[in-house]
């Protein structure tokens, strides 16, 4: 469905945001629109086992990954930087990236990955990301499944094999299954990571289920045989189950949440959220489902996603310019991101749901997320690339004071910069650190 490879030759930029908003129109699409920027300032109620937290405003920072940890897990100096950049960007919430639940499954050998050993310098991070904001801090915890990449695991480690990713992804058809003892080990590995981050003061903890990782390609395992495939009570078990541990692990107060991938892209049956009849489309009655099930463990935040970036990014982060020429608009894609959105929240009304895909909007971006709070399309913004890019972004977005010079382009020099193997950050907008790597890395220079 997606071309690869395939050099860029379209870019979608508007003038203003008249323009903006009579393009969407004369497309058929629903985007919201605010001209009005107070619903930012909006002070959301999350709810934790113990009681209710009031944020400050309804922006957050998503998770992105910087790839910059040490061998060993730990967050480096550069790790520092860009979570004291987050908190003085003035979001009421700072979800970090994905930090591993065991060696194996890391995404590279840079990878986040807290144990016995490091705690102390996780410690020190969130102890210095405090002292310049009072927002809380979630973090996020992961097993990379198919996209782990590291000197730990000669093969991917897959929970069921995807025809579509994989005419793509070659390698990966003769990789074998994990098997349903590999997976009955995961639940007392997030568990205890999940121990130690609350140990060194982070906040919360997510279960990340999302862009075909291994908690959410499990959803997705409709082929797969046994206990944790086929039916969607097999299929939701380890979410579930990850869930459950690590509630019991951490106190009461400790906000729980998931970083959701609601909608896959890929038809059935290889995507989660696929309609069963063939056509395109979301059906979001298993995200609901599953939503409803993790609203029990006390779950109250869900920062919701789509696609995967390691096939369709354009889904989950619509872009100006990136890897291949995708076959819609890019607000085609920010429309079906508002819009499912508002679905979610509509069917999880004591769950607060953060909205995504904003950023390639620029300085448009705050006028179309005050829309979307104001007609219930989200509970939060989250911001992901912008937060890359724009230091101050929240500050600004809600005073008003939106500098074009400092927006993200959705140029997706960051997923070079990451698809190179480098450390991730945004080389237009803070050159002095990542221009360098790009130039190096990505053009040969």
């Amino acid at each position: 469905m997606y071309p690869y490879e395939l050099p860029f030759r379209n870019t979608y930029t508007f003038s203003s945001l008249d323009e903006l908003s009579y393009t969407a129109r004369k497309m058929g699409l629903s985007i919201p629109v605010s001209h009005d920027l107070s619903p930012l300032a909006r002070q959301p109620i999350i709810r934790t086992r113990a009681g209710e937290i009031r944020l400050k405003n309804s922006l957050t920072v998503h998770p992105m990954e910087g790839f910059d940890g040490g061998e060993d897990g730990s967050p480096s100096e550069l790790s520092f930087r860009r979570y004291l950049r987050f908190a003085r960007s003035g979001a009421a919430l700072i979800w970090t990236e994905a930090i591993a639940v065991c060696p194996e499954g890391r995404t590279s050998d840079h990878q986040l990955m807290i144990t016995e050993e490091n705690k102390e310098r996780f410690r020190e991070l969130v102890t210095e990301v405090k002292k310049v904001t009072d927002s809380p801090i979630i973090a996020q915890l992961t097993h990379s499944g198919r996209f782990s990449h590291n000197s730990r695991t000669p093969y991917p480690i897959i929970a069921t094999h995807n025809e579509i990713i994989e005419a793509k992804r070659t390698g990966d058809k003769t990789a074998p299954l994990v098997s349903d003892e590999y997976l009955d080990t995961l639940p007392a590995l997030y568990a205890k990571t999940a121990e130690l981050l609350v140990w060194a003061g982070f906040d919360g903890v997510d279960i990340k289920a999302c862009h075909q990782y291994l908690l959410a390609e499990v959803l997705s395992a409709h082929t797969r045989e046994g206990r944790y495939g086929g039916s969607f009570e097999n299929r939701s078990r380890l979410l579930l189950d990850c869930a459950r541990a690590v509630a019991a692990a951490v106190p009461d107060t400790t906000i729980l949440g998931s970083r959701l991938g609601v909608y896959d892209a890929l038809s059935y049956p290889w995507g989660f959220g696929a309609k069963t009849d063939g056509t395109d489309g979301p059906d979001f009655t298993e995200a609901n489902a599953m939503i409803a099930e993790l609203r029990k463990i006390g779950v109250s935040v869900v920062d919701m996603t789509m696609g995967t970036p390691y096939f369709n990014p354009h889904v989950n982060r619509p872009y100006n310019k990136g890897g291949y020429v995708a076959d819609e608009h890019p607000l085609v894609g920010v429309n079906r991101l508002i819009s499912g959105c508002r679905e979610i929240v509509r069917a999880n009304p004591d769950v607060a749901i953060i909205g995504t895909g904003y950023s390639y909007l620029r300085e448009f971006a705050p006028y179309v997320a005050a829309g979307a709070l104001d007609a219930g399309c989200a509970t939060l913004i989250g911001f992901g690339r912008m937060a890359f890019a724009y230091e101050g972004f929240a500050n600004d977005f809600i005073a008003g004071k939106i500098d074009p010079k400092k927006v993200c382009i959705s140029c997706s020099k960051c997923t070079e910069i990451m698809r190179a193997g480098g450390t991730t950050g945004c080389p237009i907008r803070d050159q002095e650190i990542y221009l360098p790597i790009y130039r190096k890395l990505c053009m040969k220079k």
